[in-house]
């Protein structure tokens, strides 16, 4: 699902929405922190009001302890004062008037074996051994004590009637949480064991509260809130109805906690008009930066709102409408806005002279775009063009057009031997001559090289076709003369009418190509009209391709050797490697059926490549099998290989991966190799005899040798091609061939190889003639791996042919007789 476009929005506002918002992010940061330190300042507060009341009470402990001592020393007084009655009836009597005054809640008088003496009041000591540790009349003990509500138990030593006692005071703790109520304001309760019950705060039982009637429903209400465990950490505040408490929990004794809790509800609210002043003073802020941003900035902005508006003029070419919109003048220091109108000022005036130069050179630009440099003709974008109004045409003003395509014969050659200068000329030659060979209303065009292409129009019942193809070749075949060079061109001509206006320009042009090439392999000056047998050969190429690729992964290519044998000395000295293709349907196929249709393919390569290292492979195994390592192995290669950059690379490769003598591979090359680019051939020949390989010329006599450059070429074998030898024994022009071609060989100091020997005549031609090694059916067709292990086996070491006792018997049965 495509996305929806994101709405306009001026640089203005994103501006000021952006300037707001860093202020709203600043404030909001600065609050944020101001808060934080406002809370931990708030909790330090409560923290140290709790540590003050935490030690208020127990000061007040202290001063109450202090107040007992007078108390016991009073007491021991008026009991020793009271000579003669039993002590227990004097502290009853002084009892009367010491509780009321001094708010005790009992008295206890011990030996010093703490057995009770006197005991008087409420809340008598349990028997926990407490005053054990009186030890000295100088010490005093003191303790918190709660069961039913809390007191403070204080030991005086004493002394009575000249013996030691103990003198315990007991005063409730209610006193020291009311004086502390009274002096702080503050809220005070002793919570005693876990007694679970939803009538005891925290589980807890209340042992002493101040302002009980009030404060008992607060605390059930922050026992909801606030876990005991919270308080035990520090103070805890709670919001309670409309009121904000802080509770905070001491440890009294093992089992009772002492409970603190005041009203903060003024610090609270002094935290909620700390927010809003906050929230006040974001505001301000807000607004302040939003219009000091507006008065500083909104005006530049509008300026470049203004050059975004007036920037869409410079591609419409309307560039004084433009300087005249930035010449205003403007008020202030100059600033980058001001660069930026002055930029574009001095974009408009470049961009108006560019426009006027383009505009100068364009018609020239379009012109040359259309036309060869080189024959002035249109080229191969004018030839599209114009075949495409061509074909637009038919059905309105044509009935059919014809599509020539012309490519010079041999003129790579002349290119190579005279030179690209002379090669320059002969085209614009050419050019001008293919001009007066057809009528004004057709196009002459060069697609590049030496390919040209006509396009007739017009076609109607009293057109030629045939008659103007006819001058062409009259035209061409006139002797040029370039220099010192007198040159007659040739050309092979493939034609496609066309009466379909939907057919494209690339389809026609292709179909034309498809019949210039059966007219190039027709010969020289020929040409050929396309049919559709042309695009079923085309078809036919292709799946030829793609069934070799099959094959290379199948291993349906195998390779034949036939042995190649030195006519003098009866011996062989060499295999030549012979391609077999096992076709899964069409059968046993020869390379005469697929090499020529692959020529020029990829595939090609892969199937040269690959035999060039089966074949390496199966020579050294012969060598290991027969003990020899002087005979070599001939692989032909085709002229797409042999011209290939990469062959020398991968020659050198396989030698040396494979461990292979240089010397034992002979490479055998057509004339047509040669011919296609000579200096290609004569470099990459140089870069094989550098390494050591050997070189043959095969078929030779069968192209079109030139005696000038053959004496040039460092190649080490020539083979003369059996359509000479067929008829030795019959014709005296093929032995005077023959013969002539021994003969340069030997003076090249050369050796020559007689292909095609089927007879014992021609063979004792060939002796007579010097001919130095021969192959042919005479000696042996072709053989597979099997066969050629036996032959070996029955030749030696010495690979003798006079050693074979039965040639019949080296044949496998299904490779039929030697016929």
């Amino acid at each position: 699902m495509a996305s929806l476009p994101l709405p306009f929005v001026s640089l203005r506002w994103k501006f000021v929405m952006a300037l707001m918002v860093m202020m709203v992010v600043l404030s909001g940061f600065l609050g944020h922190l101001a808060l934080q330190r406002f809370d931990r300042q708030m909790d330090a507060m409560l923290v140290q009001r709790a540590e003050f009341l935490k030690q208020d009470y127990e000061e007040t402990l202290s001063i109450i302890e202090r107040r007992l001592g007078v108390v016991a020393q009073e007491l021991a007084q008026s009991l020793n004062g009271s000579a003669g009655q039993p002590l227990e009836s004097s502290l009853r009597a002084q009892w009367v008037e010491l509780k009321p005054l001094w708010g005790l809640a009992g008295l206890s008088l011990y030996d010093m074996e703490l057995n009770a003496v006197a005991r008087v009041g409420s809340h008598p000591l349990p028997a926990d051994g407490w005053l054990a540790a009186i030890e000295t009349p100088e010490q005093r003990l003191s303790r918190q004590r709660c069961r039913q509500s809390c007191v403070l138990d204080a030991a005086f030593p004493v002394v009575l009637g000249g013996q030691l006692h103990l003198l315990v005071l007991v005063t409730p703790l209610e006193e020291v949480l009311t004086i502390i109520n009274e002096h702080h304001d503050s809220e005070m309760a002793i919570l005693g064991q876990v007694q679970p019950s939803n009538l005891n705060p925290w589980g807890r039982s209340i042992l002493s509260l101040t302002n009980r009637d009030a404060n008992y429903p607060r605390l059930l209400a922050a026992s909801g809130q606030l876990e005991f465990e919270q308080m035990l950490q520090g103070p805890q505040a709670v919001a309670l109805g409309d009121r904000h408490w802080s509770f905070v929990v001491w440890p009294v004794d093992p089992f009772h906690s002492l409970l603190l809790f005041s009203d903060v509800t003024e610090l609270e609210q002094g935290q909620q008009a700390y927010l809003r002043d906050l929230a006040g003073l974001v505001f301000i802020c807000i607004v302040v930066a939003g219009l000091v941003g507006g008065v500083l900035f909104w005006r530049p902005l509008g300026r470049i709102q203004q050059l975004q508006k007036l920037l869409p003029l410079l591609p419409s070419r309307e560039f004084s409408q433009l300087k005249a919109q930035l010449k205003r003048p403007h008020i202030g220091f100059p600033d980058e806005v001001d660069q930026l109108e002055q930029a574009a000022e001095d974009a408009a005036n470049q961009l108006e002279q560019l426009h006027e130069e383009v505009d100068r050179y364009t018609h020239e630009l379009e012109r040359l775009a259309m036309m060869d440099t080189l024959t002035g003709l249109p080229n191969r974008t004018m030839m599209h063009h114009e075949l495409s109004k061509s074909l637009s045409s038919l059905g309105r003003t044509d009935d059919k057009i014809a599509l020539l395509f012309l490519d010079l014969d041999e003129f790579k050659r002349i290119n190579d031997t005279l030179g690209h200068d002379v090669g320059d000329e002969l085209l614009k030659t050419v050019a001008n001559r293919l001009k007066k060979s057809v009528r004004s209303m057709d196009t002459v065009c060069r697609l590049g090289g030496d390919e040209f292409t006509i396009i007739i129009r017009g076609l109607g019942e009293g057109t030629n076709i045939h008659r103007i193809i006819h001058q062409i070749f009259v035209s061409l075949q006139q002797p040029v003369q370039l220099g010192r060079h007198t040159l007659i061109v040739t050309t092979s001509i493939g034609v496609v009418f066309c009466d379909n206006p939907m057919l494209r320009p690339e389809e026609l042009l292709k179909r034309a190509d498809l019949a210039m090439y059966q007219a190039k392999q027709a010969g020289r000056s020929n040409y050929r009209v396309f049919d559709e047998q042309m695009l079923e050969l085309a078809s036919r190429k292709l799946m030829l391709e793609a069934d070799l690729r099959v094959a290379l992964e199948e291993g349906q290519i195998a390779i034949s050797l036939q042995p190649i044998l030195s006519i003098k000395d009866q011996r062989v000295v060499g295999f030549e490697s012979l391609v077999r293709w096992y076709h899964p349907s069409r059968g046993l196929l020869m390379p005469s059926e697929f090499i020529n249709d692959l020529e020029g393919s990829s595939e090609i390569l892969a199937l040269s490549d690959w035999v060039i290292q089966k074949s390496m492979q199966l020579m050294l195994k012969l060598s290991k099998l027969a003990g020899n390592q002087e005979f070599y192995i001939a692989v032909n290669l085709s002229p797409h290989q042999y011209l290939h950059a990469s062959l020398g690379h991968r020659i050198e490769q396989l030698l040396n991966e494979l461990q292979v003598p240089p010397n034992r591979l002979l490479l055998e090359l057509t004339e047509e190799s040669l011919i296609k680019n000579l200096d290609q051939a004569l470099s990459t020949m140089e870069r094989l005899k550098g390494m050591g390989v050997k070189i043959a010329i095969d078929d030779f006599g069968t192209g079109y040798s030139s005696l000038s450059y053959l004496k040039q070429l460092p190649f080490d074998i020539l083979k003369i091609d059996r359509s000479f030898v067929r008829d030795l024994d019959s014709s005296d022009v093929d032995r005077n061939i023959v013969s002539s071609v021994i003969d340069l060989a030997h003076n090249l100091r050369r050796t020559v190889i007689a292909e095609g020997v089927e007879s014992h005549d021609q063979l004792q031609y060939l002796i007579k003639s010097g001919c130095d090694h021969a192959q042919g059916y005479l000696f042996s067709p072709a053989l597979d791996e099997q066969q050629v292990m036996e032959l070996i086996r029955q030749m030696g070491p010495q690979l003798e042919w006079a050693n074979i006792e039965s040639l019949q018997a080296v044949f496998h049965p299904l490779s039929g007789n030697r016929s």
